[in-house]
């Protein structure tokens, strides 16, 4: 198939957005009087995670800032499971890839892959929680709340989930996720609720932190922490409502430009693509190949036959968890691999559909070609396609911020609805020499 031209469609969205991230901290923290809870000398360890929010290495400087006034010591600590090939040399290396470097955050970052058991969850979990964090004298919990990749419940991925398996390290990640489903979606919040209220942790609070459909911070709340389990239920609710789903129900063809650790857990967000890899889990695909045409109704992503996935981050340090749910990836992805971490990676998690090898393309162009020249799957409902009438989508990330670039055939759905505006007009994508696509939705 000749490759379609594109237009850049961009989607509007009315939603709240925090500028001054470090004024905001600054105000809850002073109306939560953190001075009641940390004393002079009190060695406070705050958490830091794999994720490359907009925003948060702001909120945790400032909160280092706080700590500092009511004359504490802080500490950060890589809270991240078994990311960084499961060594503290890794994890560390992963946190000043995001920018959490001493010089910015002010404070040293303690990193050990060692832990402590502090007690059993009524489901008769072990509850472990990282060394250098236990010997601390209070922790602060900081995390993004929003949906998870693998499961859905009343809370996915949050601050409940930082106290599990970010704090509990490689050895809490293996025993959540050794229960599959079933442990992601009932030991994290039990694990989460017990490190909450255990006094020999000593959790002071948790922050926790709302993005928009533009990734951008859109409320933060500090949360005392015996609240933790109730309100992140609550804060998960409204997360939701500005989660950023793609605007259409069937897709034959989506490129991303990038995927990695710091854009999602599995270097593209599941939720956004409709593919999990997770045996159990219903998928728009299970769903339309059983011959059901209801299949965008379980989990509200669109149907899309085929993913190609171009570039792996740098922050991901090799780490291509989740290339097994792209149709194709590029040599220049597939020379970013470290095996080594990726297996590290998916065996830990034990959902191995997501560390499997895509197609192999030379290039970015090749890889869009054989894309195109592979589409059949919809055909039952939607006829062959061509260049005219083939729906294909563009993003740079599946943190895509309502940007886009769509060929005719989305084109001619999308014109239909209020919230999306068209810039430009139709234009041929564009290489460069090494055939690298040029065109870019954000640009």
């Amino acid at each position: 198939m000749e490759m379609p031209k594109v237009i850049k469609a961009v989607q509007k969205y009315d939603q709240p957005q925090i500028d001054d991230v470090k004024g905001e901290i600054h105000r809850l923290l002073t109306q939560f009087d953190l001075s009641r809870k940390i004393k002079p000398g009190m060695r406070i360890a705050i958490t830091c995670g794999s994720r490359g929010v907009h925003g948060l290495v702001d909120v945790v400087a400032q909160t280092v800032e706080e700590v500092k006034k009511c004359g504490g010591k802080p500490f950060l600590f890589p809270s991240m499971g078994s990311h960084g090939g499961a060594t503290a040399e890794g994890q560390t290396e992963m946190l000043l890839g995001l920018g959490y470097t001493e010089d910015v955050v002010k404070a040293p970052i303690l990193a050990t892959m060692e832990t402590v058991q502090v007690g059993v969850t009524e489901l008769g979990t072990p509850v472990y929680v990282d060394k250098n964090a236990y010997e601390a004298d209070g922790v602060i919990v900081i995390n993004r709340i929003k949906k998870h990749t693998e499961h859905n419940n009343k809370t996915e991925s949050g601050l409940l989930k930082m106290m599990t398996i970010g704090m509990g390290k490689k050895t809490m990640a293996k025993i959540v996720h050794s229960y599959g489903v079933w442990g992601l979606v009932n030991i994290i919040p039990a694990n989460g609720k017990f490190v909450a209220n255990c006094p020999e942790v000593n959790v002071l609070c948790g922050i926790g932190l709302i993005e928009n459909a533009h990734d951008r911070v859109a409320y933060l709340e500090v949360i005392d922490n015996k609240d933790i389990p109730r309100r992140e239920a609550e804060l998960f609710e409204m997360a939701n409502k500005v989660f950023p789903f793609l605007p259409f129900k069937t897709c034959d063809f989506l490129v991303i430009r990038r995927g990695g650790k710091n854009i999602s857990g599995t270097g593209m967000d599941c939720n956004i693509t409709g593919r999990f890899g997770v045996w159990g889990l219903n998928e728009p695909e299970k769903i339309y190949s059983s011959g059901s045409n209801d299949f965008n109704k379980p989990t509200g992503t669109p149907l899309i036959e085929k993913i190609a996935l171009l570039d792996l981050t740098e922050q991901s340090h090799g780490n291509a968890v989740g290339m097994g749910q792209a149709d194709i990836i590029t040599k220049k992805y597939f020379n970013k691999i470290d095996f080594g971490v990726t297996y590290t990676n998916g065996i830990t998690t034990t959902f191995l559909d997501k560390i499997k090898l895509p197609f192999v393309a030379d290039t970015d162009k090749a890889a869009i070609q054989t894309g195109l020249e592979c589409l059949n799957g919809l055909m039952r409902i939607e006829g062959k396609k061509t260049k005219d009438t083939v729906k294909m989508c563009i993003i740079d990330s599946t943190l895509h911020e309502g940007c886009f670039l769509v060929s005719k055939g989305l084109y001619n759905i999308l014109k239909e609805r209020d919230d999306i505006e068209f810039i430009g007009d139709f234009v041929p994508l564009e290489f460069d020499k090494d055939e690298n696509l040029l065109s870019n939705p954000l640009q």
